[in-house]
């Protein structure tokens, strides 16, 4: 009967110890991973002008976070910049109707975008609250 006593004790601080590791543990994973499920928002386009730009896809990129698209378009002085817009996530173009065969590098394309506020040629095209047009060797992509 009494080494039952002393065991018993022995093996819930043993529990105990373990769980509160991975208590300690987790409570870490979280505090670090914070920062990683942030999201940059759209505060640095302007969201109260819309641009059309027509020019050709470089590149598009199929993934997460957002989708991306590459494209060299002329400037109003004639200049070929290469843009880049900002798309949807994958999922969410992929539920309106994309995949990541809608365009590839060389396809004629005519995109309407938010551009960004600081004069950079970048834009933004869709989010999960907005889909702007864009039209990919004439046939234009699904929007809600």
């Amino acid at each position: 009967m009494e080494i039952q006593r002393l065991r018993v004790p022995i093996w819930r601080r043993f529990v105990k110890q373990k769980m509160l590791s991975v208590l300690v543990v987790a409570v870490g994973l979280l505090v670090v991973s914070a920062p990683a499920i942030a999201h940059h928002g759209v505060a640095g386009y302007d969201l109260t002008k819309t641009i059309t730009l027509h020019g050709t896809v470089t590149k598009f990129d199929w993934s997460n976070p957002h989708c991306v698209i590459h494209m060299d378009a002329k400037n109003a002085s004639g200049e070929v910049q290469n843009w880049t817009i900002e798309l949807a996530a994958p999922s969410l173009l992929n539920r309106m109707g994309w995949s990541k065969n809608a365009m590839k590098a060389g396809d004629d394309i005519t995109a309407d975008v938010h551009p960004s506020q600081n004069g950079a040629p970048v834009g933004i095209s869709g989010t999960i609250t907005f889909q702007l047009k864009i039209v990919i060797n004439g046939q234009p992509l699904p929007t809600r």
